[in-house]
């Protein structure tokens, strides 16, 4: 074959390759025709399940809602779906813990945008390069994942749980149904049973559930004679307002339950208080004199004031979910963190007996350290659960306790 025919050839091909288009890279390819739609309807949706949340959280999430499915396509690729999965996943771990059918199904919507948009995203890298990206995704994701994720589905978790039902018959002590309210006006209720001495006590459940998980502690205390006034906090079993298992506003729970057994002439009033009825309990009796004694089981922390109690090892991841945690139930319900519980239980100690009982590893570090310097007692229990140590320990548990409230005396 001769030079010239060569050169048709060459001529040829590359006039066959100029026709044909090139390929463009994946982060400029175009959203499927139904992102825009699937998009806004994710969003419209998870407007819907904020319904009845109130005017905050609709305008703290629905207004980026809407700038989200208003601006989505002039997103880069990568941004679009890093943002949809990151909308899908809160929107659907929310929906779980709330019971919220409508958000579990805006959360699935975005998580099917966020998942196309990623799809074969590196694909027309150099394999060197896609997989360096593919492993900084997944460390990114990691990171996103403990620092923002998970902690803001626990405050989530803290402001939406569901109430259960109250089982009346779950006290098995002599007791009268009660209402009463709170500092701020708030109505709880409750049961009191009365007792054989001049004594009694206010018993507040931990953060995740209502009073029936404190039943067995108000036995114990009602067994030894104690008056016991066990209730529902906020928004918890049949109590009245917002529930926040953060607690940063059960002191004023406390406070109108000591209110409601001085009316009734009691004169020595006790407080046990379980995880966030602890710190609860402490918040209380700082503010107010007539609480002789508290028996905090299970004190951990409530902000990332408190966190910085920990160790630094400890420090460097739980403070910053604390602080993401804190952030969004600021944001949400418009409440704000109270005073450190370091200086809250120097506060208590200086003139009344406090017994702090702590289980699990982080409690008992906290613990020491809000006991330094004074007077309050810590009982470590390393071998038992979260609050658990009336169950494993019942007659030394009874025998501290019952010690406790008689020295306030």
């Amino acid at each position: 074959m001769g030079a010239g025919a060569r050169r048709c050839d060459s001529a040829g091909m590359a006039t066959i390759a100029s026709t044909r288009p090139a390929q463009r890279p994946a982060s400029t390819v175009t959203p499927r025709p139904w992102h825009p739609t699937l998009v806004a309807a994710a969003a419209l949706v998870l407007l819907f399940a904020l319904r009845d949340a109130g005017t905050r959280p609709l305008l703290s999430l629905g207004i980026p809602l809407v700038l989200v499915a208003a601006t989505f396509q002039r997103w880069p690729r990568a941004a679009q779906a890093a943002g949809a999965t990151l909308v899908g996943v809160l929107a659907v771990g929310a929906g779980v813990l709330a019971q919220d059918g409508a958000a579990m199904l805006g959360g699935a919507a975005a998580l099917a945008v966020g998942a196309d948009r990623g799809w074969g995203i590196n694909r027309h890298l150099p394999r060197r390069r896609a997989w360096r990206n593919r492993a900084l995704t997944a460390a990114g994701a990691l990171v996103v994942l403990v620092l923002l994720v998970a902690p803001a589905l626990q405050a989530a978790n803290y402001l939406t749980k569901p109430r259960q039902p109250i089982n009346e018959m779950a006290f098995r002590v002599p007791h009268e149904s009660v209402t009463f309210v709170a500092s701020d006006g708030v109505e709880l209720s409750g049961w009191w049973a009365p007792g054989r001495r001049d004594s009694a006590v206010v018993v507040v459940h931990g953060g995740g559930g209502d009073r029936e998980g404190a039943t067995a502690h108000a036995r114990m205390l009602a067994s030894a004679g104690y008056g016991v006034l066990l209730y529902d906090a906020r928004g918890r079993g049949l109590s009245d307002g917002h529930q926040n298992a953060f607690g940063w506003e059960w002191d004023r729970d406390v406070r109108g339950a000591v209110d409601f057994l001085d009316r009734r002439g009691i004169e020595h009033i006790g407080v046990l208080g379980l995880s966030t009825g602890a710190e609860a309990a402490i918040t209380e009796a700082a503010g107010d004199a007539r609480v002789d004694a508290v028996i905090a089981d299970g004190v951990q922390l409530r902000s990332a004031a408190d966190a910085s109690e920990l160790s630094i090892g400890a420090r460097i991841v739980l403070q910053p979910m604390t602080a993401v945690a804190e952030t969004t139930i600021r944001a949400l319900g418009g409440e704000r963190p109270p005073a450190r519980l370091g200086g809250l239980v120097r506060t208590v100690a200086a003139d009344r007996p406090l017994l702090m009982i702590a289980t699990v590893p982080v409690e008992r570090t906290l613990q020491r350290r809000y006991a330094e310097g004074t007077t309050a007692r810590v009982w470590e229990l390393p071998d038992s659960g979260h609050t658990k140590g009336l169950e494993d320990h019942p007659e030394e548990y009874a025998r501290r306790v019952t010690a406790v409230l008689a020295a306030g005396r």
